[in-house]
């Protein structure tokens, strides 16, 4: 029986398309799981966040017939029950144009009402966690009221959905010799600074960087 979700609605000031110069990784996967580490690097340019969002957040198939009635959908990281509750929110600790919610069916960061609040609560907590003072943090966004719509005691889905992405995310930015740091954080406060309200919370974060030399030999 199809289940009563609509999906919620995230004002936003405007939008940045992103890069299309979408680069490869170089590396097997066998030596890109050999190199990754975490670690923290500097800036990163616009094409590396592009190609990095564009590996690890791809849609490769949707269907309007879930088994819950609602849209399924096929990534590059697995979701339960191919929902996909969880969005990115991406918050530099320089350049401001790589701000935003990344909206991938327009390869395209939405710009948040909230934006430079959230930028200075994120940056005071990567410097805690990390020391990292350069690069850009990926935020997990998630729908809650997705999931919960489908699945009782959807917490550790969720968590299990968190936990896949940020895999996923550490393993393109280590193929593409960026670096990658999963932050030790739930992060609800920065999306209500950012104007993102519920039901939507955070559900982790990934600090990503440029990395000079590839970490490994085999990379």
């Amino acid at each position: 029986m199809p289940r009563k979700w609509g999906a919620p609605h995230i004002d936003f000031t405007d939008s940045y398309v992103l890069p299309r110069t979408i680069r490869m990784p170089e590396c097997s996967f066998l030596e890109t799981l050999n190199a990754r580490r975490t670690a923290v690097g500097g800036p990163l340019d616009l094409d590396d966040l592009s190609s990095l969002l564009w590996h690890s957040m791809l849609l490769r198939e949707r269907k309007y017939d879930g088994r819950f009635g609602i849209p399924w959908e096929s990534r590059s990281a697995p979701s339960g029950g191919g929902l996909h509750p969880i969005e990115v929110l991406c918050l530099s600790l320089g350049e401001r144009e790589r701000d935003g919610l990344y909206r991938g069916k327009d390869h395209a960061l939405l710009k948040m009402h909230g934006g430079q609040r959230a930028r200075a609560l994120n940056t005071a907590s990567v410097a805690e966690l990390t020391g990292a003072t350069a690069g850009t943090t990926l935020q997990f966004v998630a729908d809650w009221s997705k999931l919960t719509a489908c699945y009782e005691n959807a917490e550790s889905l969720l968590w299990r959905d968190s936990g896949a992405l940020t895999a996923c995310i550490c393993l393109v930015a280590a193929s593409l010799k960026l670096t990658a740091a999963p932050l030790g954080r739930i992060g609800t406060d920065i999306l209500r600074a950012a104007g993102i309200r519920e039901p939507f919370v955070g559900a982790g974060a990934v600090h990503v960087g440029k990395l000079n030399a590839c970490i490994g030999s085999s990379c």
